[in-house]
């Protein structure tokens, strides 16, 4: 057997190296498209409920707005009658 290494085999053993790292850099992306596929859909799945929420908190906000007009149209027509009418009113 020779010592010496010939362009030939160095070629052949360059190439099954490149083989396998292309094959563990392709699995390790995979893995990594995999993570960030269910991340995104975790994403997406908290900012759909974080959009309901401040739905929610955005309806909220407009009924005690019209609740409270309400409210006081109410007050200013019961002193309103109870000035017509002479009732003291008590606080």
């Amino acid at each position: 057997m020779s010592d010496f290494v010939t362009k030939q085999d160095l070629d052949q053993a360059l190439d099954e190296f490149g083989v396998k790292v292309f094959a563990y850099f392709d699995k390790q992306f995979k893995q990594l498209d995999s993570r960030i596929d269910t991340l995104e859909e975790k994403f997406d799945h908290l900012t759909a409920t974080l959009d309901a929420f401040l739905k929610r908190l955005d309806d909220i906000e407009k009924d005690n707005t019209a609740r409270d007009a309400q409210l006081a149209r109410l007050e200013r027509w019961i002193e309103t009658i109870a000035q017509k009418t002479g009732v003291k009113l008590e606080y």
